[in-house]
């Protein structure tokens, strides 16, 4: 018997809301979601429950993250080892509902006021619609919610389907510095790093406590059905990484083809990607000069230490204590 879906949504307290509502410049843009006090846009509640309730394919394929990890790497690695390589298929832009080919699956909550072009006029239904009837199958599939707040039938231990998850992580030091120029560049966040990077430690950032949720895919990384992959392995051996992805999807490539996708993978080559590097939506969004006056881009850096060019001696002491407070005794560390 499926188990009956249980979410809960309430008001933030007082200080956080009016801290969120200040940086993000909207109006009780944000709600707490349990389980996990997961903090999300209020449209979450339209769509929050239809993704609990919505069926899982046995070979569906889900790509999960916080956001910032490298995630939209990951998504182009794992969709084109899925689909034979398909360097073509790959061109289609990821700019309407209609043409995504790895939807986030909450994106109707996120891309709303002044994103209406993520939503064609000719296409009904939200982002969990697109997923459950108009997706090609198999169907490749984002999120960035915690373990918790995705399909029950992922959770389920002695569920009949059991999709592949893909997880990847990073160290959190670098995540929240690339989470805060994201947030400048797509939802006009306002204030400075350090009051981003408290209300991050705080738990109170959007999508929420982030330990909650990295272990709650780290401590399932031996079930057979996960992968967890770390953001810095794919920038260190991204040969190694695609290898162990193609078996996990049980694809086989020879040298040549792991060599040809190291390369359409590069920084550079993913930077100059308008079907992955949001420049389209942008445009769309802003205007035609937006991208030329601001130095803030989708995919920016990819470094691994990029946190010291932003992080105050005492605020990376008190991020590197409060890490190793969460990460006691999980086995798992990051560089």
């Amino acid at each position: 018997m499926r188990t009956k879906p249980t979410l809960t949504f309430s008001k933030l307290d007082e200080e956080t809301g009016e801290m969120l509502d200040r940086m993000f410049e909207k109006k009780d843009c944000m709600v707490e979601i349990n389980p996990g006090r997961v903090i999300l846009p209020a449209d979450y509640m339209t769509i929050g429950h239809d993704i609990l309730e919505m069926e899982v394919l046995a070979d569906d394929v889900w790509m999960c993250s916080y956001p910032r990890t490298g995630s939209t790497w990951a998504q182009e690695m794992v969709w084109l080892i899925g689909h034979d390589l398909d360097y073509e298929g790959a061109k289609s832009l990821q700019q309407c509902l209609e043409t995504i080919r790895c939807p986030l699956v909450e994106l109707s909550c996120i891309m709303v006021d002044g994103h209406a072009e993520w939503h064609d006029e000719s296409v009904k239904g939200t982002s969990v619609d697109l997923v459950k009837y108009r997706l090609a199958h198999p169907r490749y599939i984002r999120s960035h919610l915690p373990w918790d707040l995705l399909p029950l039938d992922i959770q389920k231990e002695d569920g009949a389907a059991k999709p592949k998850v893909i997880y990847t992580s990073r160290n959190p030091k670098d995540m929240v510095v690339s989470y805060y120029h994201y947030c400048k560049l797509v939802h006009g966040l306002k204030g400075s790093i350090e009051e981003f990077c408290d209300i991050f430690m705080r738990d109170r950032a959007p999508f929420g406590p982030v330990w909650n949720h990295i272990l709650g895919f780290w401590s399932r990384r031996h079930d057979p059905n996960l992968l967890f992959i770390k953001f810095e392995e794919m920038k260190r051996d991204l040969p190694s990484v695609i290898r162990k992805t193609a078996k996990f999807l049980g694809k086989t490539l020879s040298d040549e083809q792991v060599f040809k996708l190291c390369d359409h993978l590069s920084f550079e080559k993913m930077k100059g990607n308008r079907a992955v590097n949001l420049e389209a939506i942008l445009e769309k969004s802003f205007g035609k000069n937006y991208l030329e006056q601001t130095e803030l881009r989708f995919i920016r850096k990819g470094e691994i230490g990029d946190w010291k060019n932003y992080m105050s001696e005492d605020l990376s002491r008190r991020f590197d204590a409060w890490a190793e407070q969460h990460l006691k005794g999980t086995e798992l560390s990051f560089e």
